[in-house]
């Protein structure tokens, strides 16, 4: 008799470690306490070396009001089992995702990776975005901005951005590949946001590679939940049209999440966006609740700069919005960063920026709730000339360089520490 020894061929051997990987990461993800003191240090790697940058004086003003969230962060660090929410909001620096993703790294790194968070095709509508994932169509896009359009009113959502095609069976593709570092990310679970009206195409998420198609899990009327059996690196939205009404598909941005704990740090911004535009996005503060924030960072002030403050008009414009988003997720905490300085209009000394910032300070210690003042930590006024001269403000002397933003990443995830460690020392 003849034995034939049947092997698995490569995609079932590449299935099967995909898998192993995961678990042995969900091991590790959840048994946090075995391997990692409370308290976290702050490493030379998480440092800045630029004396007019005072990082003694690198602390959250308010910061015992974050307690509930450094607490959700002790138990995550001590015993696992915690997904923590961070949802960061603002204009264009938040955008490019270079403040953003050197904080992600370092929270993920010490208290769990909760997966890439939410992620818009920024390019189908025109503007930069992030450099961590690839985006593919086979469909032509119209794309806006809550920025873009003035109306009182403007039908926009989480990502501050709107994309919509009229082509049947058109199709959106995902990677998370790191253009920069060729790293691929993992997940298990897509959040699809949409304002979902009758002309709306159904959709289904696959992935080809592993020939998955994810399962449908939650659904309302502003955010569709689908999860894949096995961990995916990229996925495929597939529009179809199930009724004689469907027409468009409108595309409002997306949450790429796994279901491991850890930290989840969300990234939304807008080229020239003010607090004012998020306040006039209809289904902005709804659709954030379903990222489930625990702390939500407000990070504008650059645009609202760049003529003379109106007090009164900001004030109403940054208590609206807050309004807004506690409305819809009255768990979570408010922490509001001033900008860094920078020149007005590339002509010098902006005379604008102290004011917003004393205006922006005024109003969250007044209201209870926590500051992270950059503006003043960096220098204050017209310490946009130190940024310039080390080479580390952009030509239009409005933007920064890869490594201004890696250092704003790096103080705010030191702030956010120090308040953390701060909190474990005085606990009993």
């Amino acid at each position: 008799m003849r034995c034939i020894l049947l092997l698995p061929s490569p995609n079932t051997t590449r299935i099967r470690l995909i898998v192993s990987m995961f678990f042995i990461m969900l091991f590790f993800g959840q048994c946090q306490s075995q391997f990692h003191p409370p308290q976290v240090e702050i490493t030379e790697a998480d440092t800045v070396g630029y004396d007019f940058i005072d990082q003694e004086r690198n602390e959250i003003e308010n910061a015992g009001y974050l307690e509930p969230f450094f607490e959700k962060l002790y138990r995550q660090r001590t015993q696992g089992g915690q997904k923590i929410s961070i949802v960061h909001i603002g204009d264009s620096h938040i955008l490019g995702n270079y403040i953003t993703k050197e904080v992600r790294a370092r929270m993920q790194n010490a208290f769990g990776d909760g997966g890439r968070g939410m992620i818009f095709p920024y390019r189908l509508a025109g503007t930069n975005g992030p450099k961590d994932f690839l985006v593919s169509t086979n469909a032509r896009w119209y794309g806006s901005s809550c920025q873009r359009i003035l109306s009182p009113e403007t039908p926009f959502g989480v990502a501050g951005f709107s994309l919509e095609s009229t082509k049947l069976n058109s199709e959106l593709s995902f990677r998370l590949r790191d253009t920069a570092t060729s790293e691929t990310r993992l997940f298990t679970k897509v959040i699809v946001f949409q304002h979902k009206l009758p002309a709306q195409y159904d959709i289904e998420v696959v992935d080809e590679t592993t020939d998955q198609k994810a399962g449908p899990f939650l659904e309302n009327q502003y955010a569709q939940t689908f999860y894949f059996d096995r961990p995916v690196g990229q996925m495929t939205l597939k529009t179809r049209k199930l009724t004689s009404q469907q027409k468009r598909f409108t595309l409002d941005g997306i949450s790429l999440e796994n279901e491991l704990s850890g930290v989840i740090y969300h990234s939304i911004g807008v080229n020239g966006a003010k607090y004012q535009d998020f306040v006039r996005a209809k289904y902005f503060a709804r659709q954030v609740a379903e990222l489930q924030p625990d702390l939500i960072i407000l990070s504008f002030g650059t645009n609202e700069a760049q003529g003379k403050v109106d007090a009164g008009y900001l004030t109403n414009s940054i208590s609206d919005l807050v309004t807004q988003l506690l409305e819809h997720s009255p768990n979570a905490l408010i922490l509001f960063t001033t900008p860094a300085d920078s020149y007005l209009r590339k002509k010098g000394f902006n005379p604008h920026l102290a004011d917003l910032c004393g205006i922006v300070r005024n109003y969250a210690l007044k209201k209870g709730y926590a500051l992270w003042d950059l503006y003043e930590l960096t220098g204050g006024r017209e310490s946009a000339q130190q940024w310039k001269s080390r080479g580390l403000m952009s030509s239009d002397s409005v933007h920064f360089t890869k490594a201004g933003y890696a250092i704003q990443g790096k103080l705010l995830y030191q702030s956010l520490i120090r308040g953390y460690n701060g909190f474990v020392h005085s606990k009993p």
